[in-house]
């Protein structure tokens, strides 16, 4: 005897808690079940995201092969922990405005220009990138002698300290703006 066949289960059709499609119907959801199986893995292949906004990864183009970053999981945020850069500000500041050297070819120059970049663990900086805005927040690009100067100064910059957290050590993100007008620095944040 067959399921279908047994007394008990011609009442539990009966009593509408199972209702056996009609052929056409369950071909139907087979098809659409199995191009559904086909097609998730190619949707989730093309949506790649970072693991937060805002994460960094290595660019073989334009980084550092020997720079390394200590937990690639793990990148805190400048704002997590007490940095660095907030305890030696004055003297960063002090640094950038002293050997910023400014052109006559930069007159033209206005607006926000942003160095992204990785403190590792070792106190070792890398991964750097640059956001370039004018006045409205829209982009633009500064003059190349003028980023490549600016990133020049950032990159020189030394005695970075890792990020410290309840006693352990971690990679953390950083950045320093400058505000540009007429090729000419008026202010450096955070």
């Amino acid at each position: 005897m067959s399921i279908i066949e047994h007394p008990g289960f011609a009442g539990f059709c009966a009593s509408g808690l199972f209702i056996i499609p009609p052929m056409y119907q369950l071909k139907s959801i087979i098809l659409s079940f199995i191009l559904l199986c086909l097609i998730m893995p190619a949707i989730a292949q093309r949506q790649a995201f970072p693991e937060n906004v805002g994460d960094i990864p290595f660019d073989s183009l334009q980084d550092d092969p020997g720079f390394v970053v200590c937990n690639p999981k793990q990148v805190l945020q400048y704002y997590n922990t007490a940095s660095y850069y907030k305890d030696h500000k004055k003297e960063i500041i002090q640094y950038l405005l002293n050997n910023f050297i400014t052109q006559d070819s930069f007159q033209d120059q206005n607006g926000y220009f942003t160095i992204r970049f990785i403190i590792n663990c070792n106190g070792n900086t890398g991964r750097f990138r640059l956001f370039e805005m004018d006045n409205n927040y829209q982009p633009i690009h500064f003059k190349e002698t003028l980023s490549q100067q600016l990133l020049k100064l950032v990159k020189q910059l030394s005695g970075w300290q890792p990020a410290v957290y309840k006693e352990k050590v971690y990679d953390s993100y950083q950045y320093i703006t400058f505000h540009i007008r007429n090729g000419k620095i008026i202010s450096i944040s955070p």
